[in-house]
């Protein structure tokens, strides 16, 4: 990859993260409430594999039916299933098209099971405030709730404001990687937890010269990504 291009990309990123750092109001996960960290949680479940104005759309959807509240108590997991499933297979106006969502069956039954095992937790806020590390609260998140991979998981915890020192390594991020040679391969998508973390650490290490949460700089690497793949004849 042209010396020049990867400079230009980097520059591109620093003035962008600034902007993104001015901008930026930063929820506090122990501040807000449990219904808005669940609808971060939800919004992370349905935004894999569609888009995000699509997953965003549903998830206020299922929002503004009460599913989320601490006042809806879940007495049988077939109902909330059945409910939820009603809501996804219903299409919504998304930018003035009537759009369906895919995988409802799948997301439904999901996000059902992480309702009730949440509540078994005594919500979601106290089984977040027992873990001591970031990490140990993405692999367990990893682990126990259906339909969240490491991406996923790493979104929910940064737009719920419980660490903005991790990475969500998407296509964008990992193509950056490729042409900075932080990394040898091209991934499409990292599912492996022990690969992300290590790709993550590699990425966090090669970002220190900008002395920048990563929360920070991976959102200005995706705008200049986005950019960079769409005009990539006039980069070089």
């Amino acid at each position: 990859m042209n010396h020049i291009i990867k400079e230009r990309i980097n520059e591109a990123v620093e003035v962008i993260c600034q902007d993104i750092q001015e901008e930026t109001c930063q929820k506090n996960w122990i501040k807000i409430s449990d219904e808005e960290i669940l609808f971060e949680l939800v919004l992370s479940i349905l935004g894999s594999q569609n888009k995000y104005e699509i997953a965003l759309a549903f998830a206020q959807e299922i929002k503004d039916k009460n599913l989320l509240s601490n006042d809806f108590h879940i007495n049988n997991i077939n109902i909330m299933e059945s409910r939820l499933y009603h809501i996804l297979i219903t299409p919504l106006k998304i930018s003035d098209s009537m759009i369906k969502y895919r995988f409802p069956k799948t997301r439904a039954k999901y996000i059902s099971e992480n309702l009730v095992f949440l509540q078994e937790h005594i919500g979601v806020k106290n089984l977040l405030s027992k873990f001591e590390s970031t990490n140990k609260t993405r692999q367990y998140i990893v682990k126990n709730i259906k339909g969240i991979g490491p991406k996923q998981a790493s979104h929910f915890l940064r737009n719920i404001g419980f660490s903005n020192n991790i990475a969500i390594l998407d296509v964008h991020i990992l193509r950056y990687m490729n042409i900075q040679e932080v990394i040898s391969e091209e991934y499409k998508s990292i599912s492996n937890l022990k690969l992300y973390e290590k790709v993550e650490k590699q990425l966090i290490k090669f970002l220190e010269f900008m002395m920048v949460p990563i929360g920070f700089i991976d959102q200005a690497i995706w705008i200049v990504m986005r950019v960079y793949q769409k005009e990539y004849k006039q980069w070089q």
